[in-house]
């Protein structure tokens, strides 16, 4: 039977129980909501420019990596997108993260990174034009636990 703790209560740890509350919490991924994406491209389309982010998870060198939803450029202006449209922009949602040399978060596609090799030149490129459906929502958590499990150990790396 879970019991709750009031607030204020001091609570005693072992060292192997703190370690493990730290590791169960890092384990578990931030994830985005339907209302989150919603509000989102609602607050995006009224404000014409910025992006949000949603942290995901954080690296021990502290990188976070997040879903970030954000305008984008570089469509054809008489392509059918959705109605969440302005000229060649349109409003995108992706799993990246952001360089360590960067202070600014509202640049969707400068200030936020997708995971790559600098090997290869490969990017990991998640990158979607979004309207705010439940299927949206739910690739972008599967994409962001994906890239999680696959770069978690290089994205302290990629600057």
């Amino acid at each position: 039977m879970k019991k709750r703790i009031k607030e204020n209560t001091k609570i005693t740890l072992t060292v192997r129980q703190l370690k493990k509350l730290v590791k169960e919490s890092r384990d578990r991924l931030g994830t985005i909501t339907l209302d989150e994406l919603k509000h989102d491209i609602a607050w995006l389309d009224e404000k014409k420019c910025g992006c949000c982010h949603h942290l995901v998870a954080r690296t021990d060198g502290g990188t976070e990596l997040c879903i970030v939803v954000g305008w984008l450029d570089g469509f054809d202006e008489a392509e059918k997108g959705t109605p969440l449209t302005d000229g060649t922009w349109r409003i995108c949602a992706k799993v990246a993260y952001q360089h360590s040399n960067n202070a600014m978060q509202c640049d969707f596609d400068v200030d936020w990174l997708m995971p790559y090799n600098p090997d290869t030149g490969d990017v990991d490129d998640t990158c979607e034009e979004v309207d705010g459906t439940q299927f949206e929502v739910d690739w972008l958590n599967r994409q962001a636990r994906r890239i999680w499990n696959e770069w978690k150990d290089e994205l302290d790396d990629l600057d």
